[in-house]
């Protein structure tokens, strides 16, 4: 993955200079200048015993990391001065040859409440992951970064590094999450101007099925107003989505059935009794056969990955615990089935959740990523205890939303890994068959590497895709097949 710096002589420099200018004028000028005196030739492997003054952001030497030819840049944002709320980010530049040209692409775990730098950028499809030990960091052959420039969000306010002065921001919901999002965004692009007219996509996983289409819909709604700087939003791709509660947890009950992880009577118990717009997932607001059926079926599935159901689960002592204590959290009405993340990833070893929380909570670690300036007072972990989400925005519809976007131009990409149990494919099926959509290409398979990778269809607004063999974290458990389809969709390329 490591690449010989460039070597920007004193005609280059004057060459991106007057480059700079015509493209992007006087802000983009300032932005261009940072990036030539201070980020190649930097990488991370080599501590260079400095800060750059002009970017307080920069990542100048990241431990344990191998050398990159990419810039990074990570810290804090306030997105809201009076509460003191800031929200903790990675920016990662695009490993391609002109990455100033390239799009910027927000990345969003979900949770609520689980980490998009612990998730996506250090566990997915960031350009790097850990040892076993915490200690170092590898190369992601898969990583996104080589087809566009990568921004992890930590989001909302107490997951992660992100934090507020205001304890009662820790409960929160949908809506101040997509207006932080945005508040970052546009305070982002202020402070460097030369991605602001970048195209821009937002994606994500799992209950970034709120996260995603809400913020895009905030966006295009915050375009309309004359004060504000446009965001260029170009399109959305949402995994694993969760969208609708009804739908979803059907669709849940039905996949652990077709795939013959409970019995026939346990099926039939949870269809019959149980309320699918009331609980989430499947798990209801009060003790009654609904719950007792649930706790048949967990019985049941035994101790499997519902992530990935044919991957092997982590059995270390701190992912056991992890697991205890979600499922203690499935047990009452609080929500918790989404907040986990698997626990496999293909080729990497299934304990890769441990590694990163041990990685980021060394001190040297948040020094270089000016993270952690505040001392918060609690350790990084990859899922927020702290964060108190409103179950009732857990358990609304973002199909409404859905019919907005599609009134938009923006393109949109739906995808699901077939072998996830939390949030199927059965449930997102479904629900996409409620949006008023046509199809203009019909369902046909995709190759990578002469395997098929997955199915398509096309719509007239949306296009959906399966990953073959990917659960619920799709570039996580099939990294190269998630890699071709964000590249299929960033580049208007057929799969």
């Amino acid at each position: 993955m490591a690449k010989l710096s460039r070597n920007f002589g004193s005609v280059w420099v004057c060459f991106m200079i007057v480059s700079a200018v015509l493209s992007v004028g006087v802000d983009g000028l300032r932005s261009n200048l940072i990036r030539l005196a201070t980020e190649r030739g930097n990488g991370g492997g080599e501590d260079v015993g400095r800060k750059s003054i002009a970017d307080p952001h920069l990542i100048v030497s990241l431990p344990g990391a191998p050398k990159f030819p990419f810039s990074m840049r990570s810290g804090y944002i306030t997105v809201d001065e009076k509460a003191g709320r800031a929200l903790f980010f990675w920016f990662v530049e695009a490993d391609v040859q002109d990455p100033a040209s390239a799009p910027l692409t927000l990345w969003l775990n979900g949770g609520p409440g689980c980490s998009s730098v612990g998730g996506g950028m250090l566990s997915e499809l960031g350009p790097f992951y850990p040892t076993r030990d915490g200690a170092h960091l590898l190369p992601n052959a898969h990583a996104w970064n080589k087809v566009s420039n990568m921004l992890f969000l930590e989001s909302p306010a107490g997951v992660g590094f992100s934090y507020s002065n205001t304890t009662t921001d820790y409960k929160t919901g949908d809506k101040r999450t997509a207006q932080d999002s945005y508040a970052f965004l546009l305070r982002f692009f202020e402070q460097y101007p030369l991605y602001s007219s970048s195209k821009f996509y937002i994606s994500g996983e799992s209950y970034a099925g709120h996260y995603v289409p809400q913020l895009a819909d905030t966006i295009l709604e915050g375009n309309k107003v004359g004060s504000n700087k446009k965001i260029n939003l170009q399109g959305m791709l949402v995994g694993n989505a969760w969208t609708d509660a009804n739908v979803d947890n059907f669709g849940a009950i039905f996949f652990w059935w077709t795939h013959a992880l409970v019995s026939d009577s346990t099926f039939k118990g949870v269809v019959k009794n149980c309320n699918f717009s009331s609980v989430g997932p499947l798990r209801s607001e009060a003790d009654d056969l609904c719950d007792k059926y649930v706790d048949i079926a967990n019985n049941e599935l035994g101790n499997i990955n519902i992530y990935e159901i044919y991957a092997d689960i982590c059995v270390s002592a701190q992912a056991q615990a992890e697991t205890r204590h979600f499922g203690k959290q499935l047990s009452r009405t609080r929500f918790g089935g989404l907040s986990t993340r698997p626990l496999m990833k293909d080729s990497y070893d299934p304990c890769v959740d441990d590694e990163v929380e041990v990685y980021l909570n060394r001190p040297e670690v948040q020094e270089a990523l000016h993270a952690n300036t505040t001392h918060l007072p609690w350790r990084w972990t990859d899922c927020s205890e702290i964060v108190d989400y409103s179950f009732d925005d857990l358990l609304s519809s973002v199909l409404p939303v859905y019919h907005n976007l599609l009134e938009s131009n923006i393109k949109i990409l739906v995808f699901s890994g077939d072998v996830d149990a939390i949030v199927p494919v059965t449930g997102t099926r479904t629900w996409l068959n409620l949006l008023p959509l046509n199809i203009t290409e019909a369902w046909r398979p995709w190759t990578v590497d002469n395997q098929v990778g997955g199915y398509v269809t096309k719509y007239d607004k949306l296009t959906f895709s399966t990953v073959r063999g990917a659960g619920h974290m799709v570039p996580y458990t099939q990294p190269a097949r998630a890699l071709h389809l964000f590249q299929s969709f960033i580049n208007n390329t057929p799969l």
